[in-house]
């Protein structure tokens, strides 16, 4: 609903003549005076549902018909036509008419603050993504410098100067890492952050496990459904990469690490489950929360791992959640829409 403007369009035209024609019918029919009387009131309430004038126009137009239904129906009660009684209705039908703009432009008022609050928090959300994605652009080539040369510096130092300059690579190598990973969260929510193809789960889990093998851990392949889902196949790679980081971090050479597939729902769930420390109570609910860092053991990281699961899993238009195995360790899960069958 918006205030008519100051042009007089149409719609206010049509209905000053149909108020007019019933005023004269008032004063040439008064036994249906009545009738025409609340003909023109109606007609502008209904009027004023649709066309929600400006202070001004609305005052203008309750006087004007005010003063006329009163004359007209003053000229009647003179005329010896209608009771004096009848012109009670004029001020009562005033004032309805009143309070219905009173209420209408309150409402106005309430609707175009939620809207420029609303503009205002777009506006505040545009500038943190597009101030986190400046920061990680203009952070990402010194740091890179910087780590280039405090590993050479490593290489070619000894004693406790070498352990400085280890220490040195390892903090700007994940502040590296976490400036990359700000700028993936702030471009989770873009339209361009996916590619989409038909990925083969099973394809998927086994490259994972391909690629981490290295690591000593026991990794192992459980059950997986054949079952093709439509994603981002890089995106779903990191996210997976991220579960699997997890479960490493919490999990020493001699544990089992199983990557497995299942169906629910019509939903593909990939699962990394662990024999490590597991979740402490009560961080179930936070852990896919930013900056969270959940687990019995509470390793050291950045806070963002899982985060980026959940924002992968959101525009994957599917989710992710974790509990605690009744054994011991962790299970974390992915629930990917199944792409439906050619």
């Amino acid at each position: 609903m918006r205030p008519a403007g100051r042009v007089v369009p149409w719609q206010e035209l049509t209905w000053g003549v149909f108020a007019a024609l019933n005023l004269v019918a008032m004063l040439l029919v008064p036994r249906w005076e009545g009738v025409f009387f609340h003909l023109i009131w109606v007609s502008a309430a209904l009027l004023y549902g649709f066309r929600l004038w400006r202070g001004g126009p609305t005052i203008a137009v309750l006087v004007v018909a005010t003063a006329a239904t009163g004359v007209c129906i003053l000229a009647d009660y003179l005329r010896g036509t209608q009771p004096l009684g009848e012109l009670t209705e004029v001020p009562l039908l005033a004032a309805m008419f009143a309070v219905m703009a009173w209420h209408a432009h309150r409402r106005l008022a309430a609707t175009q603050q939620i809207e420029r609050v609303s503009e205002s928090h777009r506006r505040l959300v545009d500038r943190q993504r597009a101030f986190i994605q400046d920061a990680s652009h203009v952070l990402r080539t010194p740091i890179t410098i910087a780590l280039g040369h405090a590993e050479v510096i490593q290489r070619s130092a000894h004693g406790a100067f070498g352990k400085d300059a280890t220490v040195v690579v390892e903090e700007l190598a994940r502040l590296r890492r976490l400036s990359d990973r700000l700028l993936l969260l702030a471009t989770a929510e873009d339209p361009d952050f996916l590619t989409r193809a038909p990925v083969e789960v099973g394809e998927l889990l086994l490259d994972t496990l391909r690629r981490w093998a290295p690591i000593p851990r026991r990794w192992r392949l459980g059950g997986v459904v054949d079952a093709t889902v439509q994603a981002d196949a890089d995106r779903l790679a990191l996210a997976i990469d991220a579960l699997v980081e997890n479960a490493v971090k919490h999990t020493t050479p001699d544990q089992v690490i199983e990557l497995s597939a299942s169906d629910e729902d019509g939903m593909v769930v990939v699962a990394v489950a662990d024999a490590g420390a597991g979740i402490a109570a009560g961080d179930t609910s936070r852990l896919f929360e930013r900056f969270s860092r959940g687990g019995a053991g509470r390793r050291g990281g950045s806070g963002l791992g899982l985060a980026i699961v959940m924002a992968i899993m959101r525009a994957h238009a599917g989710s992710a959640r974790a509990r605690r195995r009744p054994g011991g360790g962790s299970v974390f899960e992915l629930l990917l829409p199944r792409a439906p069958v050619e």
